[in-house]
């Protein structure tokens, strides 16, 4: 009977060594997949807690020479209140009767994110005041690139106020195809869009709004842009009003309603 030799295969130099190389990619690949998920986890506590900690925040709510709120007062988000653009929204929105109020974010950090999330915290600290004060009924929110069309007056806002309990767009974006759907599968002229350069809140929608952003259980409390919540807030309502949205921005015709963006000639101080 022949005799049968079993031979071990040699493995040679250049084999182990590429083998070792390949597991100490696979090694590096889970242990930077492991830590991002480590950091992503520990970032959106640290987010958590800022949302929850803007309660903390105040903002003076001016009243009126007879010790009441007015009740057409504009919170402007504004990184310089002496620029350019600032004092033309000022300018732009006393025009139509409202008082102004200048509001800068608290930035930390230096990236565009850094900036978009101080915007947000910003206009969530302010609904957040006036959610808990008494006074006036609506809060008005603008950004510092604002600019109106002529002929809008205030009288054009409060009738849109009689139209919504909560909440109601100054100015909205979106596209022609989103705004035909919408035409078709919500009430009367309700819209839902993106922008927050011009918006008004009732004390009952900021009291909703609020706790449609803080809901743990959906992913708003998280989301970075605050047009992009309050369009998905508008769009779990059943959308909102518009101020003369049939007037179009004449550097964009994706831009309606009563402000529109001056940004082509006035660029804006914040993100």
């Amino acid at each position: 009977m022949p005799q049968i030799f079993l031979v071990h295969p040699i493995i040679k130099q250049q084999t182990r060594i590429g083998m070792q190389v390949v597991c100490l990619l696979v090694s590096t690949v889970f242990m930077t997949t492991f830590l991002a998920a480590l950091y992503a986890r520990k970032s959106a506590f640290a987010l958590q807690d800022s949302n929850t900690l803007i309660v903390k925040s105040d903002f003076f709510f001016r009243r009126d020479k007879q010790g009441q709120s007015a009740y057409s007062i504009a919170y402007v988000l504004s990184m310089d209140s002496t620029s350019a653009q600032a004092r033309h929204a000022e300018l732009t929105l006393t025009s139509v009767g409202f008082r102004v109020i200048f509001i800068t974010p608290t930035v930390t950090g230096h990236t565009i994110q850094d900036k978009v999330w101080s915007n947000k915290l910003a206009f969530l600290g302010i609904l957040q005041t006036f959610a808990r004060q008494n006074g006036t009924d609506w809060l008005y929110l603008f950004e510092d690139d604002i600019t109106l069309h002529s002929g809008v007056t205030f009288q054009n806002i409060r009738d849109v106020q009689s139209q919504s309990p909560h909440f109601m767009y100054l100015g909205i974006c979106g596209t022609f195809e989103q705004f035909v759907v919408q035409w078709w599968t919500f009430k009367k002229y309700a819209k839902c869009g993106r922008c927050a350069h011009a918006m008004g809140f009732s004390r009952k929608g900021a009291h909703e709004f609020l706790a449609f952003n803080h809901n743990k259980h959906n992913m708003h409390l998280y989301t970075p842009n605050f047009d992009m919540v309050v369009e998905a807030w508008c769009l779990s309502q059943g959308g909102f009003p518009v101020v003369q949205f049939d007037l179009t921005s004449p550097y964009d015709r994706e831009h309606h309603g009563a402000f529109f963006q001056n940004s082509y000639l006035l660029p804006t101080s914040i993100v």
